[in-house]
């Protein structure tokens, strides 16, 4: 592994804010090169025989700069030293003992599946409403993982039984997208989790909250089975795309019988047979684009049940 690339395995765990100035800087020793921003931390086996905290953004340009081989080294003043060709940069380092202790721990949990699918499927539906912290995240637990951004509620199938409750981040769900990899294991604390990867890399993170409202419970009051549910109807999500610059700033769409319109009179609208009469906020509808296959759409005012590849979800509505 390059050093370039480790460093762009572990930078997605650095702050871009000095406030606590050792969470902007890298941590290089033991062979490892670890990144860490309070909530996160991300590390790589980086092939450098040395032990420094260099700042972790003007670091990574530096090796980006370097078109020959690089030479790295430390100054007498506590700088790292980058020489590659005729180029040369110095880099800030803080004293090592300054940088977090973190690493992986707790309990091995066996992955008996692919967890990526679902969380790729989710990570847009996970809210970012600090009222409600535990909604930030999936919520992984039993069979299924869970969303919501307290508009729409998905349930994605795992394909496996997972051995514990747990509520993954936003942001650590945003870096494993990042890698775009199956981890190879995974370890639990109470409070933490830890997902390895190939090449003795790992991904640690703080856990949400996994104290949810009775979700199942929301869920399996659905009455209808995918296949009594009808199919989005022809030209909905194209109608979306078509009535955005028209929409309000409340973004609500009345719909139907077999239209999409922005308003109740003189507004613009796209005919799409099949839709009956109901109302949806504009952004939220518009993201089971790509998502939701079938759709009972005629149960409004009632939340409305869809169904996906491998998922199901309720959406709520608006008032007409």
């Amino acid at each position: 592994m390059s050093i370039a690339t480790s460093l762009k395995f572990a930078q997605g765990a650095v702050s871009k804010k000095d406030f606590v100035p050792a969470l902007s800087h890298f941590q290089i020793a033991g062979g490892r090169v670890t990144g860490y921003d309070g909530k996160l931390s991300l590390s790589a086996p980086i092939a450098l025989d040395l032990e420094c905290c260099p700042k972790a953004i003007p670091f990574v340009k530096a090796v980006e700069a370097c078109t020959d081989t690089a030479q790295l080294a430390m100054t007498a003043s506590g700088k790292l030293t980058i020489r590659s060709g005729k180029f040369r940069a110095h880099v800030e380092c803080l004293p090592l003992e300054t940088f977090p202790v973190v690493g992986p721990e707790g309990v091995p949990v066996a992955i008996d599946g692919q967890l990526m699918p679902a969380l790729k499927a989710l990570y847009d539906f996970t809210a970012e409403d600090a009222s409600r912290p535990w909604a930030a995240g999936v919520l992984l637990d039993g069979a299924s993982a869970f969303a919501t951004n307290n508009v729409i509620l998905v349930e994605a199938w795992l394909g496996y039984h997972f051995p514990y409750r747990v509520n993954l981040p936003r942001f650590t769900i945003r870096e494993m997208l990042r890698i775009g990899e199956e981890p190879v294991g995974m370890q639990l604390t109470a409070d933490s989790v830890t997902f390895h990867y190939s090449e003795d890399r790992w991904l640690r993170s703080q856990l949400n909250s996994i104290e949810w409202p009775d979700i199942r419970g929301m869920l399996d009051n659905i009455p209808l089975k995918p296949d009594d549910v009808p199919v989005v109807p022809e030209g909905l999500w194209e109608a979306l795309d078509t009535l955005a610059p028209f929409v309000s700033d409340m973004g609500q769409l009345y719909i139907g019988p077999d239209v999409v319109r922005t308003a109740t009179e003189d507004g613009a609208s796209v005919e799409v047979p099949g839709m009956p009469v109901c109302s949806y906020n504009h952004k939220m509808l518009g993201m089971l684009a790509g998502v939701a296959q079938r759709a009972a759409f005629a149960s409004w005012p009632n939340p409305t049940a869809f169904y996906g590849e491998r998922l199901r979800g309720l959406i709520a509505g608006m008032r007409a």
